[in-house]
């Protein structure tokens, strides 16, 4: 770190870098003690420097260096969680890692199908996809409304019978 910083802008950049993206330059700027008040101009103005900004982008990038996964890595990194697994007699995990190698490296495929279809209710209390219809199934669905028709018609005209007496 360059010394040229004083203690409140190494800790700026210190909170720029941690909460990279989850704190605003302000929020910054105020938890590092430069106030509340005049927080967003402080920030600007640290923001305007590129000695500090330089600082921040380098700090960010030794953190991105340090993390980075990319495929190989992911794949040996598996490779010896399942032999530690192996050694300590965990035959789960060892399993377990083997199987995210092999989809890591697309051995396997995780699909889920996703069925959408009309469901009709069919008089005897099943469904079934609107496609799946056969022609006694529609008869009987026929035979179950006129059922209902008759039902209600006779219960209207016994209502309006009622009414008119």
């Amino acid at each position: 770190m360059n010394s040229k910083f004083t203690q409140k802008e190494i800790k700026f950049i210190d909170q720029m870098v941690q909460y990279c993206g989850k704190k605003t330059a302000s929020q910054c700027a105020a938890d590092s003690g430069f106030g509340v008040r005049g927080a967003r101009t402080r920030a600007s103005e640290l923001m305007a420097r590129s000695e500090i900004r330089n600082e921040i982008d380098l700090r960010l990038e030794e953190l991105r260096q340090k993390w980075k996964i990319d495929k190989e890595t992911h794949i040996k990194e598996l490779w010896d969680l399942k032999e530690m697994a192996k050694e300590t007699k965990n035959v789960n995990a060892a399993v377990r890692a083997e199987e995210l190698r092999g989809k890591c490296i697309g051995l396997y495929i995780d699909r889920q199908i996703i069925a959408s279809a009309e469901l009709i209710a069919l008089p005897d209390g099943t469904m079934k996809a609107k496609h799946d219809l056969t022609e006694e199934d529609i008869k009987l669905q026929i035979e179950g409304l006129e059922k209902k028709h008759k039902l209600i018609s006779s219960h209207t005209s016994k209502n309006n019978s009622k009414r008119k007496k």
